[in-house]
């Protein structure tokens, strides 16, 4: 009887309409994905010949077209990217949100300001200056260009002073500096481990922004080794008829690391960006 009760409860009016809610909203964001992997089994006129869940007989064809822009040299180019830009944009976002949250100095609130004021202002408004500066200093044709501006992530400087203004107490830092530490050994070994969640979302945000890039490396790159995914995926097709169906094969291929790193760092993720909010 107890059993049935619980079953009652568990299957009441509200959380049958809840559940159906949900699988609504699921079946709607999955449909775009299932129509992305049926349309990369086919051709142009396939595609444009109107919605169709059938798949074609050109996958081949696509795997022989993206194989043709050396999509693995690219995904290996855009992993070197975004590790590169993971890796020095969270460490120098965490630096200088641990100077701003723990830090007392002269400036600090204008100092502060500024760096947030610059997320009101476009990268590509300053696209024209850089590229010319990227070529004075010799760095056109490298990865650095694609790598460098990352490292200066104010969102990521904003979210790392949030989150250590009450996720780093100050006794911590008081004790590594009576053991004698520096500052930098106190931020390495103290601090750091404090912040894993933080450090992990915000890696995750890192990663596919750099990932996904395509303008930037558009600009600066144009030699067809260095080229990242997006821009191997675009490449797909001659100058008259694009080939839609191994572009579409190749985004395919491309976000599938995202989804090994999105399923592996899920949870990790989700503790990051709702850290802030139970801190009292």
């Amino acid at each position: 009887a107890t059993h049935m009760v619980h079953a009652v409860k568990r299957f009441s009016p509200g959380r049958l309409a809840l559940w159906m809610v949900l699988l609504f909203v699921t079946a709607v964001a999955l449909v775009p994905f299932i129509m992305m992997l049926v349309m990369s089994t086919q051709n142009n006129y396939e595609i444009f010949s109107g919605a169709s869940f059938r798949p074609g007989d050109h996958l081949m064809k696509n795997l022989e077209s993206i194989a043709s822009v050396n999509c693995p040299r690219s995904m290996l180019n855009s992993l070197v990217i975004a590790v590169g830009t993971t890796v020095l944009s969270v460490f120098s976002s965490a630096m200088a949100g641990y100077a701003f949250a723990k830090w007392h100095f002269k400036g600090k609130k204008v100092i502060f300001f500024m760096v947030l004021a610059t997320m009101v202002v476009p990268m590509e408004v300053g696209y024209v200056a850089f590229i010319y500066q990227m070529r004075l200093m010799g760095l056109a044709q490298t990865f650095w260009p694609l790598i460098l501006p990352n490292v200066a992530n104010a969102a990521g400087v904003f979210w790392m002073t949030s989150y250590m203004q009450d996720g780093v107490p100050y006794e911590i830092i008081e004790s590594g500096r009576i053991d004698g530490c520096n500052e930098m050994k106190i931020f390495l070994q103290l601090v750091l481990p404090l912040l894993r969640p933080a450090l992990y979302s915000l890696s995750v945000i890192a990663f596919l922004g750099s990932w996904n890039a395509y303008t930037l490396p558009m600009l600066m790159i144009t030699k067809s080794e260095m080229f990242p995914i997006p821009l191997s995926i675009a490449s797909l097709g001659n100058m008259q008829i694009a080939d839609y169906g191994a572009r579409i094969l190749g985004v395919v291929v491309g976000i599938l690391p995202i989804l090994v790193i999105f399923l592996l760092t899920s949870k990790y993720v989700a503790e990051g960006l709702t850290a802030g909010s139970v801190k009292g």
